[in-house]
């Protein structure tokens, strides 16, 4: 006699996207809601499901998987649609803040730069360091030499 009485199912034996069923409808529902400006979150609970059952079923069913990859494209579309009839002030604003979200790679405003240099911590003077630390550069310590580069990710 066992210990513990199962109450689940084996993995092998369990539904393949969890406990709630895909329906084929849903690549539809998806591009539809998104295209309208609402999230994938909130496409999860128009139709009643939780966020981690739709990346479940992303990673899942590989026609969902494109329909939600048109999906976001079509948001990102109505927002920039959005944006374009805004007037001045907080539906404008209220546009970029959810593009920047929305589509990062293309709404950003942040830019990286990388600074490289061929010199050691061992190789400054502690003159060069102190004026480092301080933020200025003294015409008797010497000029640190180096290169930059921006770079967009």
């Amino acid at each position: 006699m066992a210990p513990f009485k199962q109450t689940t199912l084996p993995a092998h034996l369990a539904k393949p996207y969890g406990r709630s069923a895909y329906k084929d409808e849903y690549a539809n529902q998806v591009v539809e809601l998104m295209g309208q400006g609402l999230s994938l979150t909130a496409f999860a609970g128009a139709i009643g499901h939780g966020r981690e059952t739709i990346y479940g079923w992303i990673r899942a069913v590989p026609a969902f998987s494109d329909a939600v990859s048109r999906a976001r494209a079509a948001r990102v579309l109505h927002l920039e649609r959005k944006l374009l009839r805004a007037r001045k002030g907080a539906e404008s604003t209220a546009a970029i803040f959810a593009l920047k979200n929305a589509a990062p790679d293309e709404w950003r405003d942040v830019k990286q730069t990388e600074h490289r240099h061929s010199l050691s911590i061992d190789q400054l003077t502690t003159e060069q360091l102190h004026a480092i630390a301080a933020g200025v550069a003294p015409a008797d310590v010497g000029v640190i030499e180096g290169d930059y580069q921006v770079v967009d990710k």
